[in-house]
């Protein structure tokens, strides 16, 4: 089954490195749920975000966790968007899942993507991503919380990571057990480089954005050109501060990045407008 990505443009990606140390997962600790489903994991199909449900005792951190109920076909959790990456750049994948059921187990099923329509997996570190370990990376029932953690470089065709984990049923006839998942990590570890090109003191607000004006200030008080793009790469507003404001009465709700322009330099914050 094909599932449609949103293609990002170069600027997104130029976005990633400057939230280099910062996780890039969205709605990571399952903390926030919309409709009985975790925000930015939408069902699909049979097999994709389907029977997520919150889990508010059992759990990592935070208030909640997603469990996860295992079928006699393989189910999947994933993120909607793919994840932006720059090619050569180390990132760890890391996230928490408990195991302590018979009828059910789990296991890593990521891969590194690139772009184009549709998105071609690439072969790379697959071995690592999807079938690691010698019992093909499968979990084994434990009362405790195990962490995943893996960190790659991403291949020179990699232009985005798909964060994809996988419950199965234990065996034929040992399905509808349950698998809870918590604090979901991608973070790009190559700062070197980016903090160079930083606006000092920069910052963009608030942010959530619920009104019709976005304050960036910055420790100069240089005027600042703002590009905002949509999670297409579709630019919607270009504009120059003004008293560092910029209006943004046409923006609709969702995820945009924000790429600020000041005396040279160039930086990039994710912005969520409601």
């Amino acid at each position: 089954m094909k599932k449609i990505y949103s293609l990002l443009s170069v600027i997104v990606l130029s976005a990633t490195a400057a939230t280099a140390q910062e996780n890039l997962v969205l709605n990571p600790g399952f903390e926030e749920w919309a409709n009985e489903q975790p925000v930015s994991y939408a069902p699909y199909s049979t097999y994709l975000n389907i029977n997520l449900v919150q889990e508010n005792n059992i759990k990592h951190s935070g208030n909640s966790s997603a469990r996860h109920q295992s079928q006699s076909s393989t189910q999947n959790v994933q993120q909607d968007d793919l994840i932006p990456v720059i090619a050569g750049n180390s990132y760890t994948i890391s996230y928490w899942y408990l195991d302590n059921d018979p009828a059910a187990k789990t296991r890593i099923w990521s891969a590194w993507m690139q772009a184009g329509t549709p998105f071609t997996q690439l072969s790379d570190d697959e071995g690592t991503l999807r079938y690691a370990d010698n019992d093909l990376s499968f979990s084994t029932d434990n009362p405790q919380w195990i962490n995943k953690t893996l960190t790659l470089t991403a291949p020179a065709n990699a232009t985005h990571f798909r964060f994809q984990v996988r419950t199965n049923r234990e065996a034929v006839g040992a399905d509808g057990g349950y698998i809870y998942y918590d604090d979901f990590s991608f973070v790009d570890n190559t700062a070197a480089g980016v903090k160079q090109n930083e606006i000092a003191g920069l910052t963009v607000s608030p942010n959530p954005l619920t009104g019709n004006v976005l304050t960036v200030k910055s420790n100069s008080n240089a005027a600042k050109g703002v590009a905002i793009f949509d999670i297409t790469g579709k630019q919607v507003l270009n504009t120059t501060t003004a008293n560092n404001t910029v209006n943004t009465n046409n923006l609709t709700a969702g995820v945009y990045i924000v790429k600020v322009t000041e005396d040279g330099k160039t930086a990039t914050k994710k912005l969520i407008v409601q």
